[in-house]
């Protein structure tokens, strides 16, 4: 078992700052890359940061990196890229943690490319959104082999609880994608019952408050609507982020020749609430979709 002192971290976005904040916690050094770098010196105990703007840059203090980016082509850019980290000089020992939520079929290339170097490589994507970020919860579903799963669980129990070894390269990719899918079709059905029961006079909290204890119970419902009651659309997690992830969904079954007839409703949903203007916000905002032809406001 490797003995951690510094980690390297790519991506300070919405998840990865959250991630950032409980590895110093742990005790770790960090040796951060974002290209936002007011993201990195915002994190405190900033004696323990050092703040680097090229991916390349980070093999120079650690072996080991984590790399929390939005979408497959930033992962590879990362890794492959004119500054990136098998762009300058490599250890023979480094360790790739990539807990970004990508396409598994991607995944699979970049651990057959590592493993033919030599590296060691694990897919950790998460699921728990923001809140989990920043309070240390996240739930981690890992891919890879059982010896490097381990090798990465005392940064795993650092920013999250409930951590899952899935099967070989990828699986845990392939897992995310399911509960992503899982995720986006529940906050559709869910914007669709609520507005159906606003227009038909009955409050929304109520509504919810009977769901929470029936057989409709799920997470968007505890988790989100009480936010949409408010009027609160401020992202954990975003429309945008959102809409990838379900795309993955929809591909990967295009490739197996699979029909998934709610999945592909569900990508032209969230794509169309991009194309109304609610990208940035977060993913419960599809229900704006169902509150405009309904001509009604799901809210306290």
């Amino acid at each position: 078992m490797r003995k951690y002192e510094t980690i390297g971290l790519i991506g300070l976005g919405v998840m990865g700052y959250g991630m950032a904040v409980n590895l110093l916690k742990a005790g770790y050094r960090l040796a951060a890359c974002d290209v936002n770098q007011e993201r990195i010196r915002m994190l405190p105990d900033q004696e323990r940061v050092i703040a680097l703007e090229n991916a390349c840059d980070v093999l120079k203090y650690t072996d080991t990196v984590i790399t929390m980016l939005p979408n497959s082509p930033h992962v590879l850019s990362v890794l492959e890229g004119e500054n990136g980290l098998l762009a300058g000089e490599v250890p023979d020992s480094f360790f790739l943690i990539d807990m970004s939520s990508i396409s598994p079929d991607v995944t699979r290339e970049i651990g057959k490319k590592l493993e033919g170097k030599g590296y060691r490589f694990v897919d950790g994507p998460v699921s728990g959104g923001q809140s989990g970020a920043m309070n240390g919860t996240l739930t981690i579903m890992a891919g890879g082999s059982k010896e490097d799963v381990e090798e990465a669980m005392p940064l795993f129990e650092a920013v999250g609880k409930n951590i899952i070894h899935c099967g070989e390269c990828g699986a845990g990719q392939v897992v995310k994608v399911a509960n992503q899918l899982m995720s986006a079709i529940n906050l559709i059905s869910m914007s669709e019952a609520f507005t159906l029961g606003t227009k038909a006079g009955v409050k929304p909290e109520i509504i919810m408050n009977v769901i929470k204890g029936g057989s409709g119970r799920c997470w968007a419902v505890e988790d989100r609507m009480p936010h949409i009651l408010d009027g609160d659309f401020g992202p954990g997690f975003t429309v945008d982020l959102h809409t990838k992830d379900v795309k993955l969904a929809v591909d990967m079954a295009r490739n197996m020749n699979l029909p998934l007839y709610a999945a592909n409703l569900a990508a032209e949903l969230f794509k169309t609430a991009q194309v109304k203007g609610y990208g940035k916000n977060d993913n419960c905002a599809v229900i704006r979709l169902y509150e405009e032809l309904a001509g009604v406001s799901v809210r306290r």
